[in-house]
């Protein structure tokens, strides 16, 4: 069994519904942030919601809801109310079809 955190993240106040998850405002920077958490194995899964790319989903390997909540608050889209944290809650992995 392996534990992770799940992140719910939803839109915030500056989210511009009328573009795409790349049109956003500091696109460039957020997906930095990102890439540099999945480079050093600290996010197993993200990504948005479909169909519209509202919201999105990450899986971060870490122990507590409160350390995946520390890590996302640095996002810079966190920093401009465009993404913001809904849910952190801690997973327990039972079955992982990656890893058979």
């Amino acid at each position: 069994m392996k534990k992770t955190v799940a992140l719910l993240l939803r839109p915030g106040p500056n989210w511009d519904s009328s573009k795409s998850v790349r049109e956003q405002r500091l696109w460039d920077e957020h997906a930095r942030f990102v890439d540099d958490l999945f480079a050093r194995g600290l996010v197993m899964l993200a990504g948005p919601f479909a169909p519209d790319g509202v919201g999105a989903l990450v899986i971060l390997n870490v122990q507590t809801a409160d350390e995946a909540r520390a890590i996302y608050a640095d996002d810079p889209w966190a920093h401009h109310q465009i993404l913001l944290t809904s849910e952190a809650k801690e997973w327990t992995i039972f079955l992982d079809a990656s890893h058979s």
